[in-house]
């Protein structure tokens, strides 16, 4: 068994992840959007007190993956969460608009500050793509594999230098942000498209990757687990992920990947799922995790690679959105040879069992 629960978080990510024996399953959390993906995951763990996770994968500081990771970590302990994958300033090689610079500041001396166990399989050190080599493979409990797509050295060098230039602006030195929690209430625990889309127009527009420090240095996974495998991409340029899946691919003697759900990189962002990464694998199941309220995601040019790439695919989002219900059109579906599915009316979230 395998699914993925994409909780509402607004224009962010909160992904849980179950997999295992349906009965006693084991749980992973990839990142945990703003405030609404702190709620969302809080309420299940306040209903249920022996619900834990084997693995918190933090991929970066952009405020919409880890702005509710904060309050969720000053509510619940280490006992919920057994390890947490995060690259903090200190894993950064040396020599945003980086949202999250603070709130990452203040997720390590979190983790730091109440003993969670931070990147142990990584030694303590980052969670990081090597040059050459094999690329790092990380068994969980009960047959879960992890494969490392991203983020390399030279991008995570790259958010060292926004790190401390942001660090310098807010005045802050490293080890002291949680003393800025206090004046921080959004910090604290509880208490329209066209009518008709051009789809062959917008598939056509040049692709230009994104070049966001931030986005760059997002942890991207496999998991793979009782011949299902799901593709976690965080924000991950696509580039980077086009190089690492490639590798893969050649270490397995494979031409494509096969994917039983992909989770779309940057919440459907332009620049963030190119046409060589599509290339690259098998899947008919495409996630994207966004309300679309701030930047507009998912962007249609992403969507129309989806749909130029594939056939007899399905969408997933979890919100029914201005942005993505332009794709609910029959004829459209019909043309194209895809599905589309939205959380059911008055609900928001999505769960995918695989």
């Amino acid at each position: 068994m395998l699914s993925i629960d994409m909780l509402p978080a607004r224009y962010g990510d909160c992904l849980w992840i179950e997999y295992g024996d349906p009965g006693q399953p084991r749980r992973i959390l990839v990142d945990c959007g703003l405030r609404t993906g702190y709620h969302a995951v809080a309420k299940r763990l306040r209903d249920q007190p022996d619900v834990a996770f084997d693995l918190f994968v933090m991929t970066h500081i952009d405020a919409d993956h880890i702005a509710g990771a904060i309050p969720l970590l000053q509510e619940f302990g280490p006992e919920r969460f057994a390890e947490v994958w995060f690259n903090g300033r200190d894993h950064l090689p040396l020599p945003a608009d980086v949202l999250g610079v603070l709130q990452g500041q203040i997720f390590l001396e979190l983790l730091v500050d109440r003993g969670f166990a931070w990147n142990r399989r990584w030694e303590g050190k980052a969670v990081v793509v090597p040059d050459d080599g094999p690329l790092p493979v990380i068994e969980l409990p009960d047959g879960m594999k992890l494969t490392l797509l991203s983020p390399t050295r030279e991008r995570l060098a790259d958010l060292r230098t926004v790190w401390d230039e942001e660090l310098e602006r807010l005045e802050l030195e490293p080890g002291t942000a949680l003393d800025r929690l206090d004046d921080r209430a959004d910090l604290q625990p509880d208490a329209l498209g066209p009518a008709r889309i051009d789809v062959e127009a917008l598939a056509k527009t040049p692709y230009k990757p994104d070049t966001g420090e931030a986005n760059g240095s997002s942890i991207a996974l496999l998991a793979e687990h009782d011949g299902k495998a799901l593709l976690l991409t965080g924000d991950a340029f696509a580039p980077l992920l086009e190089q690492t899946v490639g590798r893969l691919l050649r270490e397995r003697g494979q031409e494509r990947l096969r994917l039983d759900a992909f989770k779309v990189s940057h919440h459907g962002g332009r620049g963030n799922t190119s046409p060589g990464l599509l290339d690259l694998v098998r899947c008919e199941r495409f996630l994207f995790s966004t309300n679309g309220s701030r930047y507009h995601h998912p962007h249609p040019e992403t969507i129309a690679r989806i749909l130029k790439s594939k056939r007899d695919m399905s969408l997933f989002f979890n919100y029914r959105s201005d942005e993505n219900e332009v794709w609910d059109d029959r004829d459209l579906q019909d043309d194209w040879r895809y599905e589309v599915h939205y959380p059911r009316p008055g609900a928001e979230g999505c769960k995918l069992s695989l």
